[in-house]
């Protein structure tokens, strides 16, 4: 394996090709609750295995979407 680049300059200059082997997967799972007729309340989350292509900590992101109709 290559090294990392150190700067934008690296990248452009070939010097600092890199390769990763963990793949980065994006798994989203969401339900929607209608709570009247015109009102519903969707929470989620969303969880990031291997951020950046490598074996740093994964992220999990909440998210909670209410929606309004008229």
């Amino acid at each position: 394996a290559g090294k990392r680049p150190k700067n934008i300059i690296d990248v452009f200059n070939g010097a600092g090709a890199f390769r990763v082997n963990d793949v980065p997967y994006h798994v989203e799972a969401f339900y929607k609750y209608q709570v009247t007729d015109n009102i519903s309340v969707t929470p989620g989350v969303i969880w990031l295995l291997n951020p950046n292509q490598t074996d740093s900590a994964d992220s999990i992101i909440g998210t909670l979407r209410t929606t309004f109709t008229f």
